[in-house]
């Protein structure tokens, strides 16, 4: 039966009754919030627990339910839990409680004042792969950055399906090393630019130097001396890594100008697009 009146969803105590709620069986006052039975409740949840192992043949870790919450007479939301597995992983959906099993989730349909909510029903379970929210410690530049699984899952495209193996292996380093970059304020001006510039023929082979690049997004960017033996005509290199997504950039050029210059017009590589400024001197006029 549906809720014909507002009620106290800690003691199921009718807290106002009136006969026109009874007119199609719902109460707009209470947002039509189940009279359940506890009882009901978890024999709802024995009958789904079992259909779904008997057809998947496994377990489930998340239920998606209805739930009340105490002291709220807004009716019913819906709301996830998990069910199962560490305590601290990175959430597929937002949850209210975690339960170790099936008869810790059961016991949420009994009322609880020490409890926010209590469980009213189900609508399903469902499966879905968690990863243990760990920390990591990247050396990043002979600095140790410690970065976590929901960091990296929160860097990552969700398309990219991240696993454990993954963040191991890469994830977890590249985020580091963009967290590591953030932390640069120095941008690329007509300060740096002239400063660059002054000091080229103090960069040895190897040496590098890094700044801040504001485009479309933030980027950081390390311009290196590069063995003119090794990759002539080419003396120096740039490797850009974008702050907000995991964009890089890359490229050789045979003078420091030419690098400086690709970098203040944004890497521009369409001939169809004009580049914003013609040379480092137009750059350095201050005229765009």
């Amino acid at each position: 039966m549906k809720c014909t009146a507002v009620i106290d969803p800690n003691t199921r105590q009718f807290l106002e009754f009136t006969r026109n709620a009874l007119s199609d069986g719902r109460c707009s006052q209470c947002g039509n919030v189940a009279l359940t039975d506890p009882d009901e409740v978890k024999a709802g949840l024995d009958k789904l627990w079992t259909e779904y192992t008997a057809r998947h043949r496994a377990a489930p870790n998340y239920t998606c339910c209805d739930i009340v919450r105490h002291g709220d007479y807004d009716g019913c939301e819906k709301a996830y839990i998990r069910i199962g597995g560490p305590s601290d992983v990175v959430e597929k959906y937002p949850v209210v409680a975690v339960c170790r099993d099936l008869e810790e989730l059961k016991s949420l349909a009994l009322p609880d004042p020490t409890r926010e909510f209590t469980l009213m029903g189900i609508q399903g379970f469902e499966f879905h792969d968690v990863l243990e929210n760990k920390t990591y410690e990247i050396g990043v530049d002979d600095l140790k950055i410690p970065v976590t699984t929901k960091e990296v899952l929160d860097f990552y495209p969700a398309e990219h399906r991240l696993k454990e193996t993954d963040i191991e292996q890469y994830a977890a380093a590249y985020t580091a090393r963009i967290k590591a970059y953030r932390e640069y304020t120095r941008q690329l001006d007509a300060t740096l630019v002239r400063r660059l510039l002054d000091k080229e023929r103090l960069m040895k082979v190897g040496e590098s130097d890094g700044f801040r690049l504001k485009l479309h997004f933030d980027w950081f960017v390390i311009l290196k001396r590069e063995n003119e033996r090794m990759y002539a005509p080419f003396k120096y290199a740039v490797n850009a890594y974008c702050l907000d997504n995991i964009q890089t950039f890359d490229r050789r050029y045979v003078t420091l100008e030419d690098a400086l210059l690709h970098c203040l017009n944004g890497f521009n590589e369409n001939a169809n697009i004009p580049n914003r400024y013609k040379s480092i001197g137009h750059y350095l006029s201050g005229k765009s």
